[in-house]
């Protein structure tokens, strides 16, 4: 049995993303961190990339969640 041990906000991440075709940075930042759309942070790449590392060290998938200039998708 494999265990993926998430945060609450990656697995908000993931239900943000599974929802959507695309959806841009500041909107993430605006629905789970609740920043105001003119906020600047790496938030959302920080923990995209803390994200990929563990599904890829599982599940060996590097295209798990997808980027592009659209925004995030799973």
């Amino acid at each position: 049995s494999v265990c993926l041990d998430l945060t609450e906000k990656e697995i908000e991440l993931i239900e943000l993303l599974k929802n959507k075709s695309y959806i841009k940075k500041r909107q993430i930042l605006s629905i789970i961190w609740k920043y105001s759309d003119d906020a600047d942070t790496h938030t959302v790449e920080t923990h995209i990339y803390r994200l990929r590392k563990k599904i890829k060290n599982i599940f060996q998938d590097d295209a798990f969640i997808k980027s592009s200039k659209k925004g995030y998708t799973i």
